[in-house]
């Protein structure tokens, strides 16, 4: 039975699209032991998970902030030797973490920002790329792992402390990171669908309950707001719940993928060429074609151009078309 250590510190989407990984492993060898490591502010969103056997969590901030913290973590995981190691973070950290540790083989995931650096200053747009998904497996497959067909999956617990509205719902994640990733027409996407069938579930973190609020006031929708109320693990188990999640280009469109929730993502700054577009064939992406997209590798404060028009010229009426397809 071989061993092995997937490292993915962060972030939120990175670690939801890396269980790709987990899934390809457990699919090729049953009987083989995986353990992850990640920082612990996102260790919840694996919680339950039946293919790992370990989830060490980093504690960057705490007890394992900086070199002397990073030294203690290496050192709390030194006894156990693994067959391989695969890091598919590939940054300082992870690195040296993979080298202190003992192990048969020891792969590192080529993170290729070049590719979508070439991207943002307006060359290759026009190429075909793989996915993060696929990069992944290929990274895997180092190890002697073959199962390209393998996606993302998450396995949520179930959660009867959230109050959630009664029969389908539609949740809405109107927070992003980065302003330039929000877009501002959700409280016109939810006020033409008062008449819809289904309810509504706005979710996000603490910094989202203002924008949730106000997009309840502006649309004088009956929503339910749970933004800032939800761990990962409960936010994953939200969405599982979910008919379908209208979201920006943020972790959550991640989470209900693999939680098996379809998504309606708006890409603003950001592109599907860079590899984290949604995958289920039922998920849809609402973009604007535009010579200026993509302008950031992770979007920015504000649109360089001024205009922001990557997100201000797609309509509500074309996310709620896109919602029916």
């Amino acid at each position: 039975m071989n061993k092995y250590l997937l490292i993915r510190l962060g972030a939120i989407g990175d670690i939801v699209l890396a269980t790709a990984a987990i899934e390809a492993i457990s699919q090729a060898e049953p009987g083989s032991q995986i353990d992850l490591v990640c920082k612990a502010r996102f260790a919840g969103l694996l919680k339950g998970h039946p293919k790992l056997a370990n989830v060490y969590g980093f504690d960057e901030t705490g007890r394992h902030s900086g070199l002397r913290g990073l030294l203690m973590f290496i050192h709390e995981l030194s006894a156990n030797n693994y067959n391989f190691i695969i890091d598919l973070q590939n940054n300082p950290r992870s690195r040296m973490i993979t080298l202190c540790l003992n192990a048969g083989k020891k792969i590192h995931w080529p993170k290729d920002t070049w590719r979508r650096r070439m991207l943002v200053w307006g060359r290759g747009r026009g190429k075909t790329y793989k996915t993060v998904i696929q990069r992944y497996l290929a990274a895997v497959e180092k190890a002697g792992v073959k199962q390209p067909e393998a996606k993302p999956k998450l396995y949520p617990v179930v959660d009867d402390t959230i109050k959630l509205p009664q029969g389908e719902f539609i949740a809405i994640a109107p927070g992003a990171h980065w302003p330039t990733k929000r877009w501002t027409g959700f409280a016109s996407l939810i006020a033409k669908m008062q008449n819809a069938y289904f309810k509504i579930v706005i979710v996000g973190d603490k910094s989202d309950k203002a924008i949730a609020e106000e997009i309840i006031k502006t649309s004088g929708a009956n929503a339910t707001n749970l933004c800032g109320q939800l761990d990962l693990a409960q936010l994953t188990y939200v969405l599982s719940q979910a008919k379908l999640l209208v979201t920006n280009d943020t972790g959550a469109m991640h989470i209900a993928e693999a939680a098996g929730t379809p998504v309606a993502a708006i890409f603003g700054p950001t592109v599907k060429q860079f590899g984290f577009a949604p995958w289920r064939p039922e998920s849809r992406v609402i973009e604007t074609e535009l010579d200026c997209r993509p302008c950031a590798l992770h979007g920015s404060k504000k649109c360089p151009k001024g205009h922001f028009n990557c997100m201000k010229l797609i309509t509500a009426e074309q996310v709620k078309d896109s919602m029916a397809q």
